[in-house]
């Protein structure tokens, strides 16, 4: 039996991720904005273990119960931010998208086309408020995963309604499996770029030959039965 460390770690899966109200007031939105923002800062200073709903309280100037009137643990809070950074992202994706992303007319176009793609999705990490830790704390807890995934989804969404609207002859399924994995290989090469920042540009680079490539050749292998 393990010895009990004095501090001992919730079951994940009965952790109420749900905010518990939602401000309606001026001043109640600026006191959840300010724990939002306070999250995020401590997050880059203290990581996400050494956090506490009692340091957030603090560092933000109220009371345990002024943030437990919005949010039931630390978890919750780190999956608000999660949304709202995931939301920002997929924002993104949509307006490359109908910017014309995936239409390019040669390559070394779609390959600069990508590379813009992947490079706003990081600038916008960076620019989020302890962005890089929120992106690090959902990828590797389970009970945040979900957050995540259904980012994963929303960022395919955008590309597999208009690769469906250009090849509507291909079954919708085979459209949607590519259309995932070529997401999950930018979201991949986001993530990668946040634990080797020194590398960024090449990955960025690579990346983008990578999808660039496998997309101008995408009628042919979707055609192979």
């Amino acid at each position: 039996m393990k010895a009990n460390s004095g501090q001992e770690r919730p079951d994940l899966r009965d952790v109420d991720l749900e905010t518990k109200a939602a401000p309606s007031q001026d001043r109640a939105r600026t006191t959840f904005e300010k724990i939002l923002t306070v999250t995020g800062e401590l997050l880059g200073e203290v990581g996400f273990e050494r956090l506490s709903t009692n340091m957030i309280c603090k560092h933000a100037g109220i009371t345990p119960p002024a943030l437990y009137r919005y949010f039931p643990n630390k978890y919750a809070i780190l999956h608000e931010l999660g949304e709202r950074l995931t939301s920002a992202q997929e924002k993104i994706v949509t307006s490359w998208v109908e910017e014309g992303g995936l239409e390019k007319n040669s390559l070394e176009e779609t390959i600069q086309s990508f590379m813009t793609l992947i490079t706003r999705i990081n600038e916008q990490n960076r620019a989020f408020v302890g962005g890089l830790w929120v992106i690090r704390v959902i990828r590797v807890t389970p009970r945040l995963k979900g957050v995540r995934v259904a980012s994963r989804d929303n960022y395919a969404a955008p590309a597999f309604e208009r690769l469906r609207d250009a090849y509507p002859e291909l079954p919708e399924e085979r459209v949607r499996l590519i259309t995932r994995l070529l997401t999950d290989v930018i979201y991949a090469a986001a993530e990668l770029a946040i634990d080797e920042p020194q590398d960024e540009a090449e990955i960025i680079l690579h990346t983008s030959i990578m999808v660039a490539s496998y997309y101008e050749k995408m009628q042919e292998f979707l055609g192979r039965g």
